[in-house]
């Protein structure tokens, strides 16, 4: 007699992204894997979020925080429910995400073979085109002290067939154990949303869990939706100063300061007089002063550089949690 299915409970945050969750439920009703239960946290939405997806999906768990905790807090509330629910594996979801019919089958069964020994992630293709990866993978990279994608902008083809290990899974399809969230917790709310995934991630791997991408297991997601666009002055402050808590928590306090300064540098206006010897000093020096007030007035007026400032002044004075209300303004 066959053994059941392990139960997997697929975690959905919402927040004011009806059209996007709609989508994502449509696509997970059409999973072959049949032992998964699917909770919307939705996150103090404004829209009709939660009246309009009770009515679609009447079975589904939907939970309402009443507030934007973030990804998370709000991603942590749906895995306490999840753990109180005796569920076997949690899967974190984008909500801005489609799912091949077989995605879960392949992550399952690979974390049964390997005895929950990863953190699993799928492969991620962008929504348009949809046979170019966007997430497969990432690398450490020390001298930047950033993260490296070898394979995004990939075609389709150049994705191996077997899994291979990565620094850390993507937040948008994060699968996981239970036991591994028993054991080091959820994810660190400080971060609110933004390398909050690659942190529990090291955190995973400090406990003797590594990362592991299936690319059997694929999905879709549509980038940049949670702040309009990737680039977007929101997304700039959280990866500021996000990357500097995650350089803290995972390196030093040490190298996470002197980053920090060093950021600061690079972004306010500097005022410097050219050492060309051909050039009489006065003329260097009326140029260096309209290059730098020049600078201060792209300052004013340059919402990126001031996300980036702001965010590099929020960690440097720990003010962690959702960005200032003068941002989301």
């Amino acid at each position: 007699m066959n053994s059941p299915q392990p139960i997997v409970d697929i975690i959905l945050l919402n927040w004011n992204g009806l059209e996007d969750s709609m989508d994502c439920l449509d696509s997970l009703s059409q999973s072959d894997y049949k032992n998964s239960r699917i909770i919307v946290v939705d996150n103090g939405s404004t829209d009709d979020s939660v009246q309009s997806i009770r009515m679609a999906y009447p079975d589904i768990t939907l939970i309402e925080t009443g507030q934007n905790l973030g990804y998370a807090e709000g991603n942590n509330v749906g895995i306490r429910y999840a753990l109180e629910s005796n569920t076997d594996y949690i899967l974190l979801l984008n909500n801005d995400t489609w799912v091949d019919k077989n995605f879960l089958d392949y992550l399952v069964s690979e974390a049964e073979k390997t005895n929950n020994a990863f953190v699993y992630g799928p492969a991620i293709f962008y929504a348009e085109p949809k046979d170019t990866l966007w997430f497969a993978g990432a690398k450490w990279n020390t001298d930047k002290l950033s993260f490296d994608f070898p394979l995004q902008n990939s075609p389709k083809e150049g994705l191996s067939n077997l899994p291979f290990e990565s620094d850390y899974i993507c937040g948008a399809a994060l699968f996981f154990h239970r036991s591994i969230a028993e054991k080091i917790g959820l994810l660190d709310a400080k971060f609110f949303l933004v390398w909050e995934e690659s942190d529990w991630c090291f955190r995973a791997k400090r406990a003797g869990y590594k990362s592991l991408i299936v690319p059997d297991s694929q999905i879709w997601h549509k980038i940049g939706v949670s702040f309009g666009s990737e680039s977007s002055p929101l997304r700039l402050f959280f990866s500021a100063r996000n990357r500097l808590l995650w350089i803290e928590k995972n390196l030093s306090f040490v190298l996470a300061t002197k980053t920090a300064f060093q950021t600061l540098r690079a972004i306010l206006p500097r005022y410097g007089i050219s050492k060309e010897k051909s050039i009489a000093l006065p003329k260097r020096f009326i140029w260096a002063l309209s290059t730098y007030f020049n600078s201060w007035k792209d300052m004013m007026h340059n919402k990126s550089r001031q996300a980036r400032l702001l965010g590099v002044f929020c960690y440097l004075f720990r003010v962690f949690g959702d960005a200032p209300s003068i941002l989301r303004k």
